[in-house]
């Protein structure tokens, strides 16, 4: 097949457009990016000329974007978009109903609600892992490797800088002291989220009368969608981060480990003053250096954003590609994956994560044999490769 693909900056741009290439597609790059992904009539117009001069069997991004299903709606191309990020606001368009969209999103909750909705063409789809493409990076850092270089670590944002801390300050005192309660108990939930269903109809209208979301004419969430993801969901992933690893690395600062101290690495490119135990380090590349610290620590956590209800997110996928060790929070999709304890572990509280993480820090065999169980699961069925192949089995059935 001929396939025109939209570039930008995703984690997993670079992987989808080798595993399109390596299933036997010619693919052209669309360089140039949308000044607004929900208005642009300009670029439409520009996107529409390319569809018509190349005339490509499909047009592809990660992610869904209005104005390239408005382009493909135009000259009736097939658009195909595979979302990696949950929920994605911009699905709330009246592009997302055109019959010449195929999406696929990876947390089936949203492939749910929007089915519900009436979209035709949607499907779900877990994320992947490469492990072609982090094998080769770690063969090139192999002289570079020591393994078991950190106990344990964590990759990713503090989201300190989130919509809640900014706006928290001008909204009525009842609505703050209402908030701060929902997000201490979104804490409280282990592997789902609360936040939309706390944002009552008549929180709703007040937050309607006090802030001032601009959004397209073509765009139908919500306040409350709006409110829960972009400011609550943030908010609450920046506590329950803050949480967990403050109380884990308290916890390691009284256990030892065959005899030695344990530590906890963070590598962000946050502010990490509220973190005292933690030995921080800074932002790491995603493609040269990630891959290295998963395979070196003995231990590497994941913490899922509340945003995402039942989905794996992209960071589960790439520490098993690296032959890592992961211990995650639940979501329930996991369960179609992995067996806890076999292939991953999973953690529902603070509690538990200490207790866990205490005892596979001792148990190096144990440990080491999950790791591999889960490399072995997802090379063999799991692979960028494999998606790209049941999209594009899945689109010859529908066209």
């Amino acid at each position: 097949m001929k396939i025109l693909i939209y570039h930008w900056n995703s984690y997993n741009q670079k992987d989808v457009e080798e595993a399109f290439v390596k299933t036997g597609n010619y693919i052209t790059i669309l360089e140039r990016k949308t000044e607004n992904i929900e208005e642009d009539m300009a670029y439409v117009y520009t996107v529409t000329d390319m569809l018509e001069q190349q005339k490509p069997d499909m047009l592809f991004s990660v992610n869904f974007f209005p104005v390239l299903a408005q382009a493909c709606h135009e000259t009736g191309i097939p658009y195909v978009c595979w979302n990696c990020d949950s929920p994605l606001l911009a699905m709330y368009n009246n592009a997302v109903f055109y019959n010449t969209n195929f999406i696929f999103t990876f947390d089936r909750s949203n492939y749910e609600e929007f089915k519900n909705l009436g979209v035709n063409h949607i499907y779900h789809l877990p994320l992947a892992a490469n492990t072609e493409h982090f094998k080769n990076i770690l063969k090139c850092n192999n002289t570079d490797i020591v393994l078991s270089k950190y106990d344990i670590s964590f990759i990713g944002s503090m989201y300190e800088n989130n919509s809640f801390d900014r706006i928290a300050s001008s909204l009525p005192d009842y609505l703050c002291g209402y908030f701060d309660g929902a997000l201490y108990a979104q804490l409280q939930v282990s592997g789902g989220n609360i936040l939309e269903k706390l944002l009552t109809h008549d929180i709703c209208r007040q937050l309607e009368e006090i802030t001032d979301y601009r959004k397209s004419p073509d765009s139908f969430a919500d306040i409350r969608t709006l409110f829960s993801t972009t400011v609550l969901g943030f908010k609450a992933a920046s506590m329950q981060r803050e949480f967990y690893l403050n109380s884990l690395a308290a916890y390691l600062q009284k256990t030892l480990s065959n005899k030695h101290k344990c530590f906890l690495h963070l590598f962000t490119g946050s502010n990490t003053d509220l973190l005292p135990f933690i030995k921080c380090h800074g932002k790491v590349d995603y493609n040269t250096e990630m891959p290295v610290i998963f395979r070196q620590s003995k231990i590497n956590l994941n913490m899922t954003i509340p945003n995402i209800k039942t989905g794996i997110p992209l960071r589960v996928w790439d520490i098993l590609s690296c032959g890592g060790f992961l211990m995650t929070d639940f979501r329930i999709e996991l369960m179609d994956f992995f067996i806890p304890g076999e292939d991953i572990v999973v953690f529902e509280d603070a509690y538990e994560l200490e207790d866990k993480a205490g005892f596979y820090l001792s148990h190096d065999t144990i440990r080491n044999k999950i790791a591999q169980n889960a490399y072995n699961k997802i090379s063999k069925g799991h692979t960028c490769q494999n998606r790209i192949e049941n999209i594009l089995q899945t689109i010859s059935k529908e066209i």
